[in-house]
């Protein structure tokens, strides 16, 4: 397995894990190492790295939880997204929240309070990578020019 492999399959089983079976498990996690991979120069650009795919044992902890959040994020926004969806009408649902009648009640979860907590984990997420990427480049990432007196000769 390469370090993207199992850092989608950490990622999967950590923070997602919503399918039960096997098939869906793998095929998830290819998607996932799919989209790391897709997004492994974006990486680079956020953390002045270079990254390659054709070697990435040199990928540290720190670059992986970058990575992770970066994932997380995309994640968010596209469940935000389908969560709207609902809400605005586009996808022709039945627009009820609690019917009645005689002792049954039958409530519906409400799509704008999910809506709501999908934009507090998107900012959330937002300010965790912001802080990671932060921390990264001021006391991990080399400089990308030097000039004066300290440059090498």
């Amino acid at each position: 397995m390469s370090a993207l492999s199992d850092l989608a399959t950490q990622i999967y089983d950590s923070e997602l894990c919503f399918t039960e079976s096997a098939e869906e498990r793998a095929a998830e996690i290819v998607l996932i190492t799919a989209w790391l991979e897709a997004h492994l120069g974006e990486l680079n650009t956020l953390i002045n790295t270079n990254f390659e795919l054709t070697d990435l044992s040199l990928i540290l902890q720190e670059e992986k939880s970058i990575l992770r959040e970066m994932y997380l994020l995309q994640y968010y926004r596209r469940q935000s997204r389908n969560v709207l969806r609902l809400v605005d009408g586009s996808q022709g649902e039945l627009d009820f929240h609690t019917i009645r009648e005689g002792d049954s009640v039958i409530t519906r979860t409400n799509k704008s309070e999910i809506a709501k907590n999908y934009r507090s984990l998107i900012s959330h997420t937002q300010q965790k990578l912001d802080a990671l990427v932060h921390s990264y480049n001021m006391y991990a990432s080399k400089p990308g020019q030097i000039s004066g007196d300290d440059a090498p000769a």
